[in-house]
């Protein structure tokens, strides 16, 4: 009896207010159609003769019994409504998931907020400025978008790495590109430090080695899958969530927008371990070989100034988009084709970075999800039930000599 209560008491109903109707209005509607039809018979018999004399010819009419069977009708009435309000419980189902880890790494450097490039439809309606800047958060938002599943790791750079753990939540990742630029890090363009960022990210088992403790572990960014904690034990009072089982371990990459940089002995070492990791790293790089001018940054708005950024010769700090060092670090990834350079001008295209990272094996997983399961098969067989009880109670009683009453 215990175990019926907690079964009921853990019903849902998809549509409430037809349970609220079933429970209050139809034992209502019943019990007012039964006093309705006891006038009709009263009016009924008052036209056949005396009611007396009438009552006397009827005596085999019961009352209990027909209040019986309405009884059993309203209660036939209820389930089946609350049938219809779909009645649910709280179940539980495995499923499989395929998935990839991507790191999605944006330059906030000065040199992203020159204006060589020209402006998308989004620049345009939005105002923004047309810089390079723009367009690499335009992308790298273009890109999230298009890998629906995918747990993505946004990280910005400049002379320091700025990372957020991985997470399904696309919007979070996609904020918190655009909510951080060059005011918040140090000025330059570190690419090895990002590559090491973006690998301790995507393997935070190896926290203890390859340099990859000093990033830092609050709340344990970028750990595995969720509810793997690396923690021996979970913290007390903390909710239990279901874990993914890996059966194909999680393809990982990397994606780094960025206008170039050297490729120096840290950052090719950097590339190689994480090739060596089985991580495919991408490079796309933003700007025109033309290049434009370097402006200073408020360090308070993050906004480019109008004071252009000087050389010790006191000309003007030129930028290009360097094609050279970006091609030999693909070329040390294991494949030269991961260099790709975005448009310069009119709309982005994120589909051959898609197309790339699609290609990256995506690992399978299986993962217990919990979802709502109906439960209306009981109520249904119940209200059947009530309905032939209903038709097998006769409204006439037994008796011998019913005229002697």
């Amino acid at each position: 009896m215990t175990q019926l209560w907690t079964w009921i008491s853990s019903i849902e109903f998809a549509t409430p207010w037809l349970a609220w109707v079933a429970v209050l209005a139809a034992p209502v509607a019943v019990g007012l159609l039964h006093l309705w039809d006891r006038w009709r018979r009263t009016a009924m018999m008052r036209r056949i003769g005396e009611l007396s004399v009438v009552k006397n010819l009827m005596a085999t009419q019961s009352l209990r019994r027909r209040l019986i069977k309405d009884g059993v009708a309203a209660g036939a009435l209820v389930l089946l409504l609350l049938a219809a309000a779909r009645p649910q419980i709280e179940g539980k189902r495995k499923i499989e998931v395929r998935g990839l880890d991507v790191v999605v790494a944006v330059d906030v450097s000065k040199s992203m907020l020159v204006d060589d490039v020209g402006p998308t439809e989004r620049m345009t309606r939005k105002k923004l400025p047309t810089t390079r800047l723009e367009r690499a958060r335009e992308l790298a938002t273009l890109v999230i978008d298009g890998l629906p599943g995918d747990r993505i790791g946004p990280v910005v750079f400049a002379g320091a790495a700025s990372h957020f753990p991985l997470t399904d939540d696309h919007e979070v990742a996609i904020r918190f590109i655009h909510d951080l630029g060059p005011a918040d890090l140090p000025q330059g363009s570190n690419l090895g430090e990002v590559l090491r960022v973006s690998r301790c990210l995507l393997r935070p088992d190896l926290y203890d080695d390859l340099g990859c403790a000093r990033i830092g572990r609050r709340g344990h960014g970028g750990d595995p899958l969720r509810g793997e904690s690396l923690d021996p034990k979970p913290e007390p009072g903390a909710p239990v969530v279901e874990s993914l089982v890996e059966k194909v371990e999680r393809g990982k990459a990397i994606m780094i927008i960025s206008d170039g940089g050297d490729p120096d002995e840290e950052t090719l070492r950097e590339v190689v371990n994480a090739r060596e990791l089985g991580i495919a790293v991408i490079f796309i790089g933003v700007g025109t070989e033309q290049g434009g001018i370097v402006y200073e940054v408020d360090p308070i708005s993050g906004r480019r100034t109008t004071n252009p950024k000087k050389l010790p010769d006191g000309s003007n700090v030129i930028s290009k988009r360097e094609d050279a060092g970006m091609n030999a670090l693909a070329e040390a990834s294991g494949d030269p084709k991961r260099y790709v350079v975005a448009s310069e001008r009119g709309e982005l295209d994120p589909r051959p970075v898609i197309d790339m990272l699609k290609a990256v094996n995506r690992g399978l997983a299986t993962k217990k999800i919990k979802e709502m399961r109906d439960v209306y098969e009981p109520f249904l067989f119940a209200a059947l039930m009530l309905l032939v009880i209903e038709v097998a109670i006769s409204t006439r009683r037994r008796q011998r000599y019913p005229e002697a009453t």
